[in-house]
């Protein structure tokens, strides 16, 4: 049995900024155990087309007004640094039928985006007490109410405008909480490039033989004076505090018996506030497909573009004649279900970042929110995920100014030279098939309170087993800076109750 003064559990941002910030405060004795071959968790740099590099986990620095690893950053020499660029300009708006509907001086759908924003946020101000519905039916609930300060069109736009929002949660309108769903913006939001600098700057700021790489942790058992952790390997250690800074998505299955990859038998179980506050938080899947050309041939003019969800043209009429508002949520729920077996991309809302803009390379990123997420994920092969997005990808580029068709090349067998983009090769992210993610980051569906979770993990004041990770902390939480700064507060915490307060 091996005797360490911290064994923490996982190597993604949070983990090695615990590890980081113990060695800058005299820990010499600490190991880091990560169930995978490489560090990062969530942050995951991969190299494509001639070695381009893109992050498929995490891509921004979010609120950076207030974001402490930024910060962090920009107190560094610039060769030190990731580079990073501001990419939050006006967003293109891209309609299957209309093409671009964005800046439209008649619909004005961005200053009515702000109003059903606001308005969803009143409704929950003025009485605690509203019940919390899925972002759908506040949507439903607005058109209803204003439908006489509305045309038509906005009627039939705003609803597929404001899915939108799913980019930000990486779970769909019909189970996002309305509730939760506001996000209070501190400051501008930052593009890395890329999140591989950091992870390598933060994972060599402690000594190399503390990491501990393709080992998974099956047990913690705190009975003893000693927290006692084992792994799949067969090696155990005993330590004086132990930081789990595994996803929640990961760390639910702890409740279960149910044997699997990744789950951690707790001996005691894990306490009942915390089992009972996993009945309250969920967790969505944000993912990525990553369209690669050979070289640029649309505009660098905007950053970022979101194709929205085909609508309905009889939506105007319906919310018009509707006599109750639960008849009318339920006849427009009926008639946006959609299915995989028979859908197409125009059945959801898809967020772009034109990569060219900011860089040289001539690549799109298209970012989508569960369920879809699951289901692009599970594809086997590149020409199957191109074939699904196929539609929306050649509406992006038009919006862009490139008419050209596209030619995909991805065995690099062709011999002409093409005026129009040519396809190279098309990534995808893996998050929800990863047994150690299962998904992206915490989300809120009706009716929960991530509040709960964030009190139990990190609460107690006696607990030898301690919690990190984004969805353990208020100020950042789902955010790379929020699992960050859950390191730094665990850090802390450890070294006031064993005497070293140094910094």
């Amino acid at each position: 049995m091996a005797g360490k003064q911290v064994v923490i559990i996982g190597a993604g941002i949070s983990g090695l900024k615990t590890a980081s910030e113990l060695y800058k405060k005299g820990f010499d004795s600490c190991v880091v155990i990560e169930a995978r071959d490489r560090v990062g968790g969530r942050l995951h740099t991969v190299p494509g087309y001639k070695n381009n590099k893109y992050d498929v986990g995490a891509s921004w620095h979010h609120d950076t007004l207030v974001n402490g690893l930024f910060l962090e950053e920009l107190s560094m020499p610039k060769e030190q640094r990731a580079s990073f660029v501001f990419d939050d300009d006006a967003l293109v708006v891209i309609d299957q039928e209309k093409g671009r509907i964005d800046q439209d001086p008649d619909m004005t759908l961005e200053v009515l985006m702000e109003e059903l924003l606001k308005y969803n946020q009143l409704q929950y101000f003025e009485d605690l007490d509203v019940k919390d519905v899925n972002f759908f039916e506040t949507i439903v609930k607005y058109l209803y109410e204003r439908r006489d300060l509305l045309t038509d069109d906005q009627i039939r736009y705003i609803p597929q405008l404001a899915r939108y929002m799913e980019s930000w949660h990486g779970i769909d309108w019909k189970s996002l909480s309305s509730k939760c769903l506001e996000i209070a913006h501190q400051g501008r939001n930052a593009f890395v490039l890329n999140y591989d600098t950091i992870v390598e700057r933060i994972a060599s700021s402690f000594p190399k033989g503390w990491l501990k790489l393709g080992t998974e942790v099956i047990s913690v058992n705190t009975e003893g004076k000693k927290v006692v952790v084992s792994t799949s390997s067969g090696e155990v250690y005993e330590s004086d505090y132990v930081v789990i800074t595994i996803p929640q998505s990961v760390l639910a299955h702890s409740l279960s018996p149910t044997p699997r990859k990744g789950r951690i038998e707790f001996t005691p179980p894990l306490a009942s506030n915390i089992q009972d506050a996993f009945q309250r938080t969920h967790y969505g899947a944000l993912g990525k497909v990553i369209f690669e050309f050979d070289k640029c041939c649309w505009s660098k003019d905007r950053s970022r573009a979101i194709t929205m969800a085909k609508s309905n043209p009889e939506i105007a009429r319906k919310v018009r004649d509707a006599q109750e508002l639960n008849q009318l949520v339920e006849k427009l729920n009926s008639d946006t279900k959609y299915n995989f077996k028979n859908g197409e991309s125009w059945d959801f809302p898809l967020f772009f970042v034109n990569l060219a803009k900011h860089t040289d390379n001539p690549s799109l990123i298209l970012l989508m929110a569960d369920p879809l997420t699951t289901y692009i994920e599970s594809l086997p092969e590149k020409e199957k995920v191109y074939d699904f997005f196929k539609p929306v990808v050649k509406e992006v580029l038009k919006a862009f100014d490139c008419f050209e068709p596209v030619v995909t090349d991805f065995e690099d067998k062709l011999d002409e030279t093409s005026e129009g983009p040519v396809l190279k090769n098309v990534l995808t992210t893996k998050w929800t098939q990863d047994p150690y993610a299962l998904g992206a980051y915490s989300a809120c569906s009706p009716g929960d309170d991530p509040m709960d979770l964030i009190l139990a993990l990190a609460g107690s004041e006696t607990s030898k087993v301690r919690f990190a990770g984004e969805h353990t902390i208020m100020d950042g939480a789902g955010c790379v800076y929020g699992a960050w700064n859950s390191g730094v507060r665990e850090a802390s915490f450890i070294a006031e109750k064993m005497g070293k307060v140094r910094s």
